[in-house]
This record gives structure tokens, sequence and C-alpha cells, in this order.
């Protein structure tokens, strides 16, 4: 799991601004699906990688309350 926030949130804004690129673009289809899917593991993997962050973080902050 990647501890990093920052990453994490470029991550997501990288994917968000390719898949505007690609909403512009004109190739061959089965690339775009291609380049489609790659763009939406880059978000969804930043989004599941913030929350993941968050719980962890959450978890690690409470267990050193303790």
């Amino acid at each position: 799991m990647v501890k990093n926030f920052n990453f994490l949130l470029m991550l997501t804004v990288a994917g968000i601004i390719f898949m505007r690129f690609l909403s512009n673009t004109e190739m061959i289809p089965f690339l775009k699906v291609v380049f489609i899917l790659i763009g939406l593991v880059m978000i969804l993997w930043g989004i599941i990688g913030m929350l993941l962050h968050g719980w962890v973080m959450g978890y690690e902050r409470r267990n050193k309350q303790m």
C-alpha cells in the first residue's frame, strides 16, 4: 500500500487529466478502450488508496493514544 497521500492525490488528478485528453483525441477504438481502462485504474487506485490511507492513519493514531 502506498502511504504517500500526495502521490495518491497526484495519481488521481493525472488520471482525470488523462481521461480529459482521451476525450479530445481520435484513435483506434481498441487503443482508446485500453487507455480508458488505464485512466480508470489510475483514478480508482488513487481514490481507494486515499481511503485506505485515512483509515490506516486513524487506526495508528488511535492505537498510539491507548
